[in-house]
């Protein structure tokens, strides 16, 4: 089958190239029909990408503005492309090129759900420019248009590209959301299709989702994951639902409560939950209930045994009020699940916060003989309570590099539990600058790390057009037994993948000092290649400092030493 392509009027209409039997082989098993009314446009506003950008005035970005005087401009002729993220898992019905001064003669209209594996909705060899529309039929998060062959020999221009369609099986407002499968073969249904969670973590406000969620979208992911539900979640909700995101949704249970006797406090968090679960239970972008956060890693024996059950009873709760979606509560070690087991037979499925230890939840898993899978809420490089301590007695940070690579394990450790590990939400999309934010987070102070660039491999999303500067090593010289207010030089060894020009900042903080785990500035004097000079700080203890490598494209490099005052 083909796409069925419509000229602008005024235009001779041209037939599309592509076999019946080419395109049955890569195009979803389904007749192309007219785009219903109800087709909603998925690539307005959407993040973009492209091969080559001829300037800052015709970015990718500008082909998806729905404003057709601007557009997208490539640097060069030859084989060229336009990429949009529409969302994980959208119908795809209807797909139209507005071309600008430079079309393409031969071109293809691609799908896909990975960004790496691409099918052929429609194409052509004789294109002419002007308007083409193209009744297709596609399942998938990304839409391409692959140019081959320019008009005027000199690149391509593409005033607009809109894709129209909807959410996958969006015959009702409300997805349905269920654990499918058996013993072993758990995964995921969103609307009778497998899911799997390729998630982060949310720590920005909400009231920002809007903003934050479709760059979430552009790194593959499929899915956020809050620590708490309340009455500002509706643009959250919303904002996921603009972006093709689903939500597990937390509901916070309070650390140090005594779950035995303080029934006030239970019946109160009770009487909230059920008021939030009714408030968001239609929301379209909402995958599953999150319960609690790590409340058990605190407990005695008979607290956990308590938690446990109030955990049952509020998904009991949960399912009389909402039974569209599953209900899961997150720990912080393996272990806990025992407790699930014995005490709370409501949850759907369990949940888990692993860093340094995730590559061990299998056999955990395994051993423990637990009886429903789970899904990774939480993990990443190794935590501060994880690793050494330096020379001076602080934990030791991993660097960049291998918290990336940490990343990467991670997701491969996830991976390796088919039919059991559902999936992970990655730790964290924060935008803090801060000494935890430096540590876990994808975007510190809004700046893209090599950890965010992992994420986005690991995920399948958009290729990067550019990367983070790469800081390979940094010395602090004297690194201990320094005076207050006495010159130490600071030396790294940094690169940039894309050889641009890299400028330094400088931060310290006295969170092992006094507990105050922000960065403050510290002023620095540039001595040679990647080598400064600062003055420590004027208060004895020990402080960390930090150098960050910037390349003025939005890409940070990040690496922290320790210094010991005296």
């Amino acid at each position: 089958m083909q796409g069925a392509r419509r000229a602008s009027a005024g235009r001779l209409a041209i037939a599309t190239m592509v076999t019946a039997g080419l395109v049955a082989a890569l195009v979803t098993a389904q007749a192309p029909v007219a785009a219903r009314a109800s087709d909603a446009v998925l690539s307005q506003g959407r993040s973009a990408g492209a091969s080559s950008v001829a300037s800052r005035s015709t970015p990718a970005a500008a082909a998806v503005d729905g404003d057709g005087r601007t557009g997208w401009r490539s640097a060069r002729a030859g084989s060229q492309w336009l990429q949009v993220s529409i969302g994980p898992q959208v119908d795809v019905s209807q797909v139209s090129l507005q071309w600008g001064d430079a079309p393409a003669t031969a071109y293809e209209v691609q799908i896909s759900s990975t960004g790496k594996t691409w099918r052929t909705l429609a194409s052509t060899t004789r294109g002419d420019g002007g308007t083409d529309t193209y009744d297709v039929a596609g399942t998938g998060r990304h839409v391409r248009v692959l140019a081959t062959v320019s008009v005027t020999g000199t690149g391509y221009s593409l005033s607009e590209l809109t894709v129209r369609g909807s959410r996958t099986g969006s015959s009702s407002a409300t997805p349905g959301v269920r654990l499918a499968g058996g013993a072993g073969s758990w995964h995921l249904e969103v609307d009778g299709r497998p899911f799997t969670v390729e998630g982060v973590t949310y720590g920005a406000p909400a009231a920002e989702a809007a903003t934050h969620f479709p760059d979430i979208a552009s790194m593959g992911a499929n899915t956020v994951r809050t620590w708490g539900t309340d009455t500002g979640s509706g643009r959250l909700f919303d904002a996921a639902s603009a972006s093709g995101l689903h939500v597990v949704a937390g509901l916070w249970l309070d650390h140090g409560v005594d779950y035995v006797g303080d029934t006030a406090y239970k019946t109160a968090t009770l009487a909230s939950i059920r008021s939030t679960v009714a408030a968001y239970r239609d929301r379209p972008s909402l995958l599953a209930w999150d319960v609690g956060n790590e409340v058990m890693l605190g407990q005695g024996e008979t607290q956990r045994v308590a938690y446990a059950r109030f955990v049952d009873e509020v998904a009991r709760t949960i399912h009389s009020i909402d039974p569209g979606h599953p209900v899961t509560s997150t720990d912080a070690w393996i272990g806990a699940l025992s407790y699930y087991e014995e005490h709370a037979p409501s949850l759907d499925f369990y949940s888990v916060n692993s860093y340094g230890g995730v590559g061990y939840l299998e056999d955990g898993w395994i051993s423990g003989g637990y009886t429903k899978p789970y899904l990774v809420t939480e993990t990443g490089p190794a935590g501060s309570w994880e690793v050494p301590d330096d020379a001076n007695g602080i934990p030791l940070e991993p660097g960049d590099e291998a918290k990336a690579r940490a990343y990467t394990a991670a997701w491969q450790a996830v991976l390796s539990h088919p039919g059991v590990a559902l999936g992970a939400t990655v730790f964290n999309y924060g935008l803090e600058n801060d000494e935890p934010g430096v540590w876990l987070n994808l975007r510190t102070d809004g700046l893209r790390r090599l950890s965010y660039f992992a994420v986005q491999r690991a995920y399948g999303g958009e290729a990067p057009t550019n990367t983070s500067p790469v800081v390979r090593s940094m010395t602090l010289s004297p690194a201990s037994g320094v005076r207050p207010g006495t010159p130490v030089t600071l030396t790294t060894s940094v690169t940039d993948p894309d050889g641009d020009p890299v400028t330094y900042r400088v931060y310290a903080t006295s969170r092992y000092v006094d507990g105050d785990e922000s960065l403050r500035p510290l002023p620095a004097t540039t001595t040679g290649p990647g080598t400064m000079t600062v003055q420590a700080p004027s208060r004895p203890g020990v402080w960390k400092i930090y150098v960050y490598a910037l390349d003025g494209r939005g890409n940070v490099g990040i690496e922290a030493r320790s210094v010991r005052v005296v």
